[in-house]
């Protein structure tokens, strides 16, 4: 696993899960590009590949792991490629994407290295560990579409390079692994979106990152920032961080480069990722009704509602993202109450049942008491806006142009070659 804080002077190894004990798979199938490459070591045993199938099911039962195609019973096991050089990959169908949002579904997915299942909590895990380059040939084109220019690539790319390297969240290392396969940390769907693109926007940053103060950039990025970026302090806890501060995502004619003028919302179902919502990115219109924001209370504070009145926001970030909204409503014993929802991922998640697309919204009550949002954005909005970045590219700007437009203070180095 990566050491936080670390700059590494050659490729690390990293490990990614693809499966997490919160999906509670009981079995999976795996499919392999060619068995003879790989070997399958459970405890002290190595199962040599000539005993491999081209397919084989793995199953959860009863705190263990059971592949019936080869008799095995154990509470872990590795799928190791025997051959690397000759980069073979297998397949997994049935892979959690999109967690808790409203693009949620499973895909079919190839990845590289070594695949390691377990048991954890009773619930089956799995984690890919491969090469951080390997990874990031993934990374981009799984964020976004291969067709988008190739400087954009290239600045996606050390974007996720920076952020993965300075291992700042940590969020899954609990779990054993440094990152997550999900939106919660960077989307990778392995091998599927891996294009001649990718790989050459990967080759071409190979170790390049964003530093600043002789430390690795925490390099953020959201779909779209609607216009202007946020600053770190208020979508996240924590000190102001002198690279992710608000811009005004604007070129020289004032003219957003998120906005439909630059890239068309025609256009942009072609540049956005395989998973994503063929939807209104910079500007959009959602009704919350009584019964969804009810039902969201309950389920998500275990607060019991009769009637929402009012929705006031309390605190905005400069780009108009809501930080602090005040909830007031009618409890089910008639009484007056109200509730204040801290954090923009927070009013998201409570405002809609499949995650609300940003926080930077209007309200607008309509006469049946429901709510109209109107908004701006999508995500977070700190750091990168890879929709403006897509819109820089097109209007011919460079790797460096973007970087330096997102993270003004930040300078581009290379760590390994």
């Amino acid at each position: 696993m990566l050491i936080p804080g670390s700059i590494p002077n050659k490729e690390p190894l990293i490990r990614v899960g693809l499966i997490l004990p919160e999906d509670k798979l009981t079995s999976i199938v795996v499919s392999f590009s060619d068995s003879q490459f790989y070997e399958i070591e459970t405890g002290n045993q190595l199962h040599p590949s000539c005993k491999n199938s081209d397919q084989l099911t793995i199953n959860c039962d009863n705190g263990k792991l059971v592949i019936p195609e080869l008799g095995i019973i154990d509470t872990s096991l590795k799928i190791i490629p025997s051959i690397p050089d000759e980069n073979p990959s297998l397949i997994l169908n049935g892979i959690p994407t999109g967690r808790g949002f409203h693009w949620e579904k499973q895909i079919r997915a190839s990845y590289w290295g070594t695949m390691e299942f377990s048991i954890q909590d009773g619930k089956m895990m799995a984690v890919n560990e491969l090469p951080l380059e390997a990874y990031l040939k993934c990374v981009a084109t799984s964020e976004m579409s291969a067709l988008c220019p190739p400087e954009f690539l290239k600045a996606q790319t050390i974007v996720a390079r920076s952020w993965l390297l300075a291992n700042i969240e940590q969020k899954h290392r609990h779990l054993g692994f440094d990152i997550c396969n999900d939106d919660c940390c960077q989307r990778y769907q392995g091998m599927t979106h891996c294009t001649d693109a990718s790989i050459q926007s990967a080759n071409a940053t190979f170790g390049e990152v964003i530093m600043f103060d002789d430390r690795i950039c925490d390099a953020r990025y959201s779909k779209s920032c609607g216009g202007i970026s946020e600053n770190f302090e208020h979508v996240w806890d924590g000190e102001p961080i002198p690279y992710l501060v608000s811009i005004v995502d604007e070129d020289e004619n004032g003219v957003p480069f998120c906005s439909p003028e630059i890239v068309s919302e025609t256009s942009l179902k072609t540049y956005i990722g395989d998973v994503d919502e063929k939807g209104k990115y910079y500007r959009w219109t959602y009704e919350a009704t009584q019964d969804e924001l009810v039902q969201s209370l309950q389920d998500k504070r275990n607060i019991y509602v009769e009637k929402i009145h009012d929705l006031i926001p309390l605190q905005k970030g400069r780009s108009g993202r809501i930080t602090d909204l005040l909830i007031t409503y009618e409890d089910n014993q008639r009484d007056d109450q109200k509730i204040k929802i801290h954090s923009e991922y927070e009013i998201r998640n409570i405002m809609s049942p499949s995650f609300l697309f940003s926080s930077a919204f209007t309200i607008e009550k309509t006469e049946d008491g429901n709510f109209l949002l109107h908004g701006k954005g999508w995500g977070h909005g700190v750091g990168l806006c890879q929709i403006g970045a897509l819109g820089m590219a097109l209007e011919g700007h460079t790797c460096s142009d973007i970087l330096a437009a997102y993270f003004p203070p930040a300078n581009l180095k290379k760590l390994y070659s």
